[in-house]
């Protein structure tokens, strides 16, 4: 009976010390599957209203908010703000995308997570306002 005790505290303290760690791993499954089935649109920039346009965009601890300004049907310049952990590389993107006048640019390498949030938060500004 005493063993049978002993055996049961045991798991118990074994579950309440690895459940921070599983939450942890569980929380980076969401987070990669979630940045992984980011769809970005491509909307017809041509098409969009003189103006500024905002758009924000998060998954766990990557932000992009953006200020697009479109000028004679193509994007003139964004102001961006980008909390990243390590992609502040990606904060080029916003210079492909003028370039291109088009979203679907290549990632910057380095910085995918970082930069598909930027093309998203810029998407959003485009198509939801």
């Amino acid at each position: 009976m005493k063993n049978k005790i002993l055996i049961a505290i045991a798991i118990a303290a074994l579950f309440i010390l690895l459940r921070p760690f599983a939450q942890d791993y569980l929380d980076l499954i969401k987070y990669n599957r979630e940045i992984e089935n980011l769809q970005i649109g491509n909307p017809e920039i041509a098409a969009i209203q003189d103006g500024e346009y905002e758009g924000e965009h998060r998954v766990y601890s990557i932000e992009a908010r953006v200020l697009v300004h479109v000028q004679s049907g193509e994007i003139s310049r964004i102001d961006l703000e980008h909390e990243h952990e390590r992609g502040y590389n990606a904060e080029e993107i916003t210079g492909r995308v003028i370039n291109a006048q088009s979203l679907e640019v290549d990632m910057v390498s380095g910085a995918t997570h970082s930069s598909k949030v930027i093309l998203k938060a810029i998407e959003k500004a485009l198509t939801e306002n």
